[in-house]
């Protein structure tokens, strides 16, 4: 028996082992900086006091960049795990799929960051690194996990059974596009209008109804052409409309699971984000972490969104360059 559990252990993918190591490593070193600042979150003091000794400086430097080390962290443990189910990892599978949706990830974010940062002010950063390397290196490796991180936690869900979810069909004819379209347009201009922390509900849902109907026509279009695979490059309207929920129902359940995992990673970390939701009332007091408990609701939305902006990029990128940079996905259900 313990011969048979070692050669099982042994069959474990590395990166399930790194992912998980690094981040049970990482939230050590976190506890061991908590309880040198007195178990106090960030703000405030909005720059807690540097420890002095080796050990108690390293868990500073990893409370400070708690965030991209345990994304990192949470890509390649969903790497490994997929790797262990039928299909195998999206990842290992689709390599230039995957690095085109981190390099996408990052571009996404940014654009939340800016209309955040610009004209809503619906959050701020507090412990950032001085120094600008440091800084933007965290940036680019936390920006560059969020989309894929919810694609795979999605594909997670659809593999544990999500994807048979089937049903009646929706009706989403060139009208109903039409309005779709208008809405989003209203939507995502809402932000910029309105200029504050309430313009997120329009910040959340806007792309989803802009570039949905832009999807279909590209997946229409390359679904006429002679490439290969074309027929699986869709989108949620294409989804609806067929009678298949298992896509958008993992994609929400991934938005949710990973949304509460950044709150969680976020609360205790020296450098990190805070919510200024003034519209909410009364409910903006009512917190898990640092998000109010209403506000969990935008994950899976979010998430959506996310998947509708790297696929309107990868359907782009099939009609142009005829597949060579992105590989088709292999069959209605898959995410990435």
């Amino acid at each position: 028996m313990a011969g048979n559990d070692v050669s099982r252990v042994q069959r474990l993918p590395t990166t399930l082992l790194l992912g998980l190591g690094a981040i049970l490593v990482a939230e050590a070193l976190r506890v061991v900086d908590l309880w040198m600042r007195g178990w106090a979150t960030v703000p405030p003091p909005l720059e807690p006091p540097p420890p002095d000794g080796f050990w108690p400086g390293f868990g500073r430097l990893v409370a400070v960049n708690i965030t991209p080390i345990c994304w990192v962290g949470v890509l390649l443990l969903l790497d490994g795990l997929l790797a262990l189910t039928r299909g195998g990892s999206p990842a290992r599978s689709r390599p230039r799929r995957f690095l085109v949706c981190c390099l996408a990830s990052v571009v996404i974010w940014l654009f939340f960051d800016w209309v955040n940062f610009w004209f809503i002010h619906a959050w701020q950063y507090h412990g950032l690194p001085r120094n600008l390397l440091h800084r933007y290196t965290g940036y680019f490796l936390a920006f560059g996990a969020i989309v894929p991180a919810m694609l795979l936690t999605a594909e997670v869900y659809q593999r544990l059974g999500l994807r048979r979810c089937r049903g009646g069909g929706l009706r989403v004819g060139p009208r109903a596009q039409l309005v779709f379209f208008i809405a989003g347009i209203g939507l995502t201009a809402l932000p910029f209008v309105v200029q504050k922390p309430v313009a997120t509900l329009g910040l959340w849902l806007g792309i989803i109804f802009l570039l949905e109907p832009i999807n279909l026509r590209l997946a229409a279009r390359l679904g006429r052409s002679s490439s290969p695979g074309a027929e699986h490059d869709g989108s949620l309207l294409s989804d609806w409309q067929a009678g298949r929920w298992g896509r958008t129902l993992s994609l929400l359940a991934g938005g949710l699971t990973c949304g509460f995992l950044w709150e969680f990673w976020n609360y205790w970390a020296a450098a990190k984000w805070t919510y200024d939701l003034p519209f909410l009332g009364a409910l903006e007091q009512y917190r898990l972490f640092e998000m109010p408990l209403i506000g969990y609701c935008g994950f899976p939305p979010f998430a959506l969104e996310c998947w509708v902006a790297f696929q309107t990029l990868a359907l782009i990128l099939a009609n142009l360059t005829r597949r060579r940079l992105v590989e088709p996905l292999p069959d209605e259900d898959a995410l990435l």
